[in-house]
């Protein structure tokens, strides 16, 4: 992430409820500095819904994992593989 780039769109970690899923979700998608890309490794094996998104500006990609309680969901930054 670079200083003054998007990916602050909201702060890493888990969600406090549906709605903040669905509404930060929604931002998402409509938002025109990120774009989707394939999912690499799973946050998960247990089938939990993933999705990947890359930062227009800096090119670093972020998870988005939906809730599945007691499982709250995450947005997290993905480290590179070494």
């Amino acid at each position: 992430m670079t200083q003054g780039c998007k990916c602050a769109i909201r702060p890493p970690g888990p969600f406090s409820d549906w709605d903040d899923y669905y509404g930060f979700k929604e931002k998402l998608d409509s938002s025109s500095e990120f774009e989707p890309c394939p999912v690499g490794s799973l946050y998960s094996n247990v089938g939990l819904i993933e999705t990947w998104h890359r930062c227009k500006q800096c090119q670093s990609v972020w998870r988005l994992v939906e809730p599945d309680p007691p499982f709250a969901g995450v947005w997290e930054a993905v480290k590179a593989s070494s």
